[in-house]
């Protein structure tokens, strides 16, 4: 006679407290020590968002412990999110790592951040793929 086997939880099991929604916009970032000093500027692309943090893909590890994430909003003005690294890891693609932001300003400067990440995913992604539907129509005769 067998045994009834116990479930076991998907080993994938979402435990994040926010949902996190896939974006791919383009961010300049400042990144600072623990005295919160500079260390690095540089560009780099969110990959999601959520209420609580980001996860940002560059070509170079980070190595400091605060973050600051800049980018333009479709009105042209910039917006900022102060954030803290959670973790800093190789991504699969090699040359390119991996790094978790945990966002820490103000709830308002948090919420100004991620809707203006959105609608310029939103609108690059819609533009892109308008401008590529152009570019089929010019093309057949």
């Amino acid at each position: 006679m067998s045994q009834p086997q116990e479930k076991k939880p998907a080993a994938s099991a979402e435990r994040r407290k926010y949902p996190r929604i896939s974006t791919s916009n383009e961010v300049n970032y400042v990144l600072l020590d623990q005295n919160r000093q500079r260390v690095e500027e540089g560009k780099g692309r969110t990959l999601n968002l959520s209420q609580s943090g980001a996860l940002l893909e560059t070509t170079s590890p980070l190595k400091g412990s605060f973050i600051i994430l800049m980018t333009l909003s479709l009105d042209g003005e910039q917006v900022r999110v102060r954030g803290r690294v959670a973790y800093t890891r190789e991504a699969d693609q090699p040359g390119h790592h991996l790094t978790g932001v945990r966002f820490t300003g103000s709830k308002k400067e948090h919420v100004n951040a991620i809707v203006a990440f959105v609608k310029a995913y939103y609108h690059h992604k819609h533009n892109g793929q308008n401008k590529q539907g152009q570019q089929s129509a010019e093309k057949t005769p």
